[in-house]
């Protein structure tokens, strides 16, 4: 008993003697860029705040630059907020040949803002691992990471710029860059989650996840799969909020007995999506082997999406958009923009078929890069914000476009991430302007193939999805020397071997005819 006493006593005097406010947190500034283990420096700090009992601790990067690591940091074990200057001002990166990850979470809550995290090289986690606990990322840049693994055996390579064991929020940031290989010559080879992958509750807003690839390479036997380009999320319902997912890609190459692809921006489980925009990501599979398959150049759903105010487009490559196992569901909220009509979303305010009129991915303001709309887009004010009351960039949603019906039920919100802002309209003397009925549409859309067969191959059974610019248009479709007929999306038919020729034309709802039909040539071989 004296000693307990004795014990307590000593922890009291302890409190009492630490300075006024340090009962809540103690910090750690940085305030070199130098990488040693001195006073200031950030290996010094984390290796500080790992020996602090008191939580959480914050370690506030007060430098601009960047913080050049030639070896591994300590992994950080308690709650902790890192603090940078920003993410254009301060860059935490891996130097030298030595692989290692930039910050492994060991545990505890941890949330990092406002800096870049490049370069980091591991198995698994190169930019964030967190192992076990809660992480938050808040306008965080992780660029230019790799996960890697070559092996003889079993070859696993996950999660490049972000790997969570526990949940993750990502906030206002761009995972962009980031690459996964896994190169194998045993029974299995699997590559995945080139920007992102979660295994618990997980929301992404607001953010932005581009340019991630992912790539399976089984060298002379075995099952090569890639999977999650972009992002691979295997936990809980996860939402992605107004957010952007875009160019990322998933390989598998060499599988024998099979190659394997699935998910070239977007990999879930289970997952819903709001305001979001996912389009331009491609999934590729090559073998040597008996089977290959690529599935779900946008998204692959394991189990199921909820899709609300959401563009699905532009898959890249001749796979469908979207794609998932029998059992998957993807649902409508209402709202939603499927540019290929693969991913079955079939509620009145849904529009399939229809080219979204995107801009190239870019800087249009706010923390992150989005694709605006060009200004005659099908998709501006036809949603519904669900609440939200911005885009991704943090402008006001809805911003309501008084020549632009609304479509009935919506609240004249853009479908996607960006909310084109329309400008005030105010008459001659300041006040409200009188709208005027406009002229009738004599301008005609614009056809594209989204996708369909392989330029050369056996298959005889031909699949063609395709979209206009305008909505509510109907199609006509002409194969070889037929004549046009009128045609539905997708276009199915049986050909024999041999060349062939496919022309599609779209209609729009004041009855203009695209005048310069898209076009597809390919040819069927003989199986002998």
């Amino acid at each position: 008993m004296s000693r307990l006493i004795r014990l307590v006593g000593v922890l009291a005097l302890a409190l009492v003697c630490l300075p006024a406010g340090s009962a809540a947190a103690l910090s750690f500034p940085v305030t070199s860029t130098a990488d040693t283990k001195a006073k200031g420096t950030l290996r010094a700090s984390v290796e500080e705040a790992n020996l602090s009992f008191l939580e959480p601790d914050t370690i506030p990067i007060e430098v601009t630059g960047t913080i050049e690591l030639e070896s591994a940091l300590p992994p950080i074990g308690e709650d902790i907020t890192v603090t940078g200057p920003g993410a254009g001002s301060l860059t935490v990166e891996r130097v030298g040949p030595d692989p290692f990850r930039i910050f492994w979470l060991s545990g505890g809550d941890a949330t990092f803002s406002d800096l870049t995290v490049s370069g980091g090289k591991a198995q698994f986690g190169a930019g964030f691992f967190n192992e076990d606990g809660t992480l938050t990322l808040t306008r965080v840049a992780v660029t230019g990471n790799e996960a890697f693994d070559e092996t003889t055996g079993a070859t696993f390579a996950r999660g490049a710029g972000v790997r969570s064991y526990g949940p993750l929020t990502i906030r206002d940031s761009v995972i962009s860059g980031n690459s996964t290989v896994a190169r194998g010559s045993g029974a299995t080879t699997i590559a995945s989650g080139g920007g992102v992958e979660a295994y618990e509750a997980t929301t992404i807003e607001r953010s932005t996840i581009s340019e991630n690839h992912v790539e399976a390479y089984a060298e002379e036997s075995g099952e090569s799969i890639a999977e999650g380009g972009g992002v691979l999320l295997a936990g809980p319902p996860a939402q992605i909020i107004e957010s952007t997912i875009s160019g990322n890609s998933a390989h598998a190459y060499e599988g024998n007995p099979s190659a394997i692809t699935r998910g070239g921006g977007l990999y879930a489980f289970r997952v819903a999506l709001t305001g979001s925009t996912i389009t331009g990501n491609s999934a590729a599979a090559e073998d040597n082997g008996m089977t290959f398959s690529a599935r779900g150049a946008n998204v692959y759903a394991s189990e199921g999406v909820t899709a609300g105010n959401t563009i699905v487009a532009e898959p890249l490559g001749s796979i469908d958009s979207c794609a998932g196992p029998l059992i998957a569901e993807y649902t409508s909220a209402g709202f939603n923009l499927d540019e290929d009509g693969s991913c079955g979303f079939g509620k009145s305010s849904d529009l399939s078929g229809v080219v979204p009129g995107l801009e190239p991915l870019a800087d249009n303001g706010g923390p992150t890069p989005t694709h605006a709309l060009a200004a005659d887009s099908p998709a501006i004010d036809r949603g519904s914000a669900f609440g939200l009351i911005t885009d991704q960039r943090g402008l006001p949603r809805p911003s309501d476009f008084l020549d632009v019906s609304n479509k009935e039920g919506g609240d004249g919100s853009d479908i996607g991430a960006f909310e084109l802002q329309a400008p005030p309209v105010l008459s001659a003397g300041g006040g409200p302007a009188v709208v005027t009925e406009q002229p009738a549409d004599t301008t005609p859309p614009n056809t594209r193939i989204v996708s369909g067969p392989a330029r050369l191959g056996f298959k005889r059974l031909a699949k063609f999805r395709f979209a206009s610019t305008e909505a509510q248009s109907t199609f006509q479709c002409k194969l070889d020397k037929k004549k046009w007929r009128a045609c539905t999306n997708p276009f199915k038919r049986s050909v024999k071997p041999g060349r062939h020729l496919f022309k599609v034309r779209a209609i729009d709802r004041f009855g203009n005819v695209d005048p310069s039909p898209a076009r597809f040539g390919w040819r069927v071989k003989p199986l002998s």
